[in-house]
């Protein structure tokens, strides 16, 4: 079992990871269309998404969390 911390790291490591690949698959798909490079350059533009993603989400995550909390206060 994770305790919650480490819930939480699990939580945005996977969300960045789904959004990022979600994300690069869409724009990749929709500015240069399905064609013999797409998979490269889809996969190209994942990693890096990926590696902007990580430790933004990092970041961003506990901040939206805490004005969430106090909205729902």
């Amino acid at each position: 079992m994770l305790s919650r911390r480490g819930a939480n790291i699990l939580f945005v490591v996977l969300m960045a990871g789904v959004m990022s690949f979600v994300m690069s698959f869409v724009m990749t798909l929709a500015n240069t269309r399905l064609d013999s490079g797409f998979w490269d350059r889809w996969l190209r533009a994942f990693v890096l998404g990926y590696v902007v993603a990580l430790p933004t989400a990092m970041v961003v995550v506990p901040l939206v969390r805490r004005f969430t909390d106090r909205l729902a206060r």
